[in-house]
């Protein structure tokens, strides 16, 4: 389930939501939706949703239960498994590893980090930062070998070092507003 790629984001943040307790697809949907951080981050549609509880279900990272409720069908119950948990805090505690979903992953990290504490959210920042340099110096690396003449290669070199550049910038500013 980890990896750079962030398909699975939502995932980690559904398991996220249910370190507070057990919780029903629904109002799991709420709270991604209803709240700002995470709606800024991440929209969703209720099925897709669904279909993530069912496969962290199926992972091992929920378990699930029913629970009757008069007049209405079950509900379905998600509860965090101990692998869940586990998943979920090698995550967290991980710096996001390709530039192109440092908005989502990161920003999801992010949230979550701050819900416990500052020093973790610095400890992310400062993970993140140290693999965001180590990208820097590798595209000037590269730039530097690039012929003269090759203006499309060199230019994109230069727009990539300066997205690079960017979120250096931005991860500092984070950091000095926590």
């Amino acid at each position: 389930m980890a990896g750079k790629h962030p398909s699975n984001t939502l995932e980690f943040i559904l398991l996220g939501l249910l370190l507070d307790g057990p919780d029903h697809g629904y109002a799991l949907y709420e709270k991604v939706q209803g709240t700002p951080e995470l709606s800024l981050i991440w929209q969703v549609k209720r099925s897709k949703l669904y279909y993530l509880l069912d496969k962290l279900a199926g992972e091992g990272l929920l378990s699930s239960s029913r629970r009757a409720q008069e007049g209405y069908p079950d509900r379905k119950i998600y509860q965090l498994t101990g692998k869940g948990v586990q998943a979920f805090e090698k995550w967290l505690t991980s710096p996001v590893l390709s530039s192109r979903y440092v908005r989502i992953a990161f920003l999801s990290k992010l949230y979550f980090a701050l819900q416990r504490e500052a020093d973790q959210a610095l400890r992310l920042i400062d993970a993140q930062q140290v693999i965001c340099q180590d990208w820097l110096t590798n595209l000037e690396k590269e730039h530097d070998q690039v012929e003269e003449d090759d203006f499309i290669s060199r230019q994109v070199y230069l727009f990539r070092i300066g997205q690079i550049s960017a979120m250096l910038s931005w991860l500092e500013n984070c950091r000095e507003q926590i």
